[in-house]
């Protein structure tokens, strides 16, 4: 696998320099690392150098479990793999810990990007953001810590920062993900979305040669400091506009996102993880928690309850609403009936894109309850046909 990468640096206007240091790239482990310390202090940028050689050197000691995955990537290995990632922050957390306590107000967010073989494994502590570009359509893959607790959805916004330092433990989101061919990969801090308008962003990251990208959009972001690393699987090249609008013309039909202008399906596309699926997978078993919602761009699912399909699902369906309001447990099981392409969106980031998103939180979640409605109905129905039956 090859991998392309670069680096995003530029002080911003007024300032003399960017610190350089808070950005690790090493291509040929697949690793890239990048962190930030708000306030800028020097003992913030010594926290961040902390933290980076940690999971650094972490990542490095276990160069034999990412060698061996890399030849041969099982169940085990995978899990080993994000172990791994899990124990780079953790370290990373003591440490910072040991140094904040003598000095005040230090903290640290911090974004891991390992991508290895077929996979990619991310790690998350702040509001940071890993950002993956496929086939012309940018999907954020992290979602920000730092601005709302866990519990908030729609209430008052509590501060919970999470970030390395204020604690000697941090709970680090992780996850692992299939690679596609030309997938490009965007870790930054928290300036970049801050500073740059969405529409901008994902112009730039989806439009822009692998090299010309920092300089790009440090000339849109001319006021705010950025750091960041870019790599890409294969050349480089940039992505053309006409994948991007033919996904997003499959989301634009269904159901869920009715009456969704294009800005709108942007932001549920950017809220979704891509996965593909081959044909056999079982995606989750009956009785199953289920945390995400599903969206079927391509193939077929089966929905199957005891040893009988009930329905097939295709391109433009989706799966999983009710997991987004109340956690249930799964009431039948997926198989993949063909080979598919889905993509999934969390919970946590699907009330993370409806709370920025206004308007779009008012359709789908009327799309949703219109959706519930009409599935009462009919069970209702069969139930009266089933009691007139009985009676009978």
């Amino acid at each position: 696998m090859e991998i392309v990468t670069s680096t995003i640096f530029s002080p911003g206007e007024g300032a003399a320099t960017v610190f350089n240091d808070q950005v690790h790239v090493a291509p040929r482990v697949g690793l890239l690392v990048v962190a930030d310390a708000p306030g800028g202090s020097e003992h913030g940028r010594a926290a961040v150098r902390m933290a980076i050689d940690t999971v650094r050197a972490h990542v490095e000691r276990h160069t034999d479990v990412l060698d061996r995955f890399r030849r041969n990537p099982t169940p085990d290995l995978r899990k080993r793999v994000l172990t791994t990632i899990e124990e780079a922050f953790a370290r990373a957390a003591q440490e910072v810990f040991a140094f904040a306590r003598r000095r005040e107000g230090v903290s640290v967010t911090m974004d891991v990007c390992l991508l290895l073989a077929s996979e990619a494994f991310i790690g998350h502590v702040g509001d940071g953001r890993v950002y993956l570009v496929r086939r012309g359509l940018v999907h954020q893959l992290t979602v920000d810590h730092g601005r709302l607790s866990d519990a908030d959805v729609f209430g008052e916004a509590a501060m919970a920062p999470r970030a390395l330092g204020p604690e000697p433990h941090v709970r680090v989101e992780s996850l692992c993900m299939e690679l596609a061919p030309e997938d490009r990969f965007v870790v930054t801090t928290s300036h970049l979305h801050r500073t740059l308008p969405e529409s901008i962003l994902h112009a730039r990251l989806t439009g822009e040669h692998l090299e010309a990208l920092g300089k790009a959009l440090a000339g849109d972001a001319t006021t705010s400091a950025l750091l960041g690393a870019c790599a890409q699987l294969g050349s480089g090249e940039p992505f053309t506009p006409d994948s991007a609008r033919s996904r997003l013309a499959i989301l634009a039909p269904m159901p869920l996102f009715a009456h969704c202008t294009e800005k709108e399906l942007r932001a549920v596309a950017q809220a979704t993880r891509p996965r593909t699926l081959g044909t056999g997978t079982v995606l989750f078993e009956q009785g199953q928690p289920g945390t995400e919602l599903f969206l079927v761009i391509s193939g077929a699912i089966d929905i199957v309850k005891g040893q009988r399909t009930i329905v097939t699902l295709g391109p433009g369906s989706t799966f999983g609403e009710m997991a987004m309001l109340d956690e249930p447990h799964r009431s039948a099981t997926a198989r993949v009936a063909r080979d598919t392409e889905l993509m999934v969106i969390p919970r946590d980031a699907f009330f993370a894109m409806l709370k920025g998103n206004p308007m779009l939180a008012v359709k789908v979640l009327w799309n949703m309850l219109l959706k519930l409605s009409s599935n009462l109905r009919a069970t209702s129905a069969r139930l009266a046909e089933l009691e007139k039956k009985l009676l009978s």
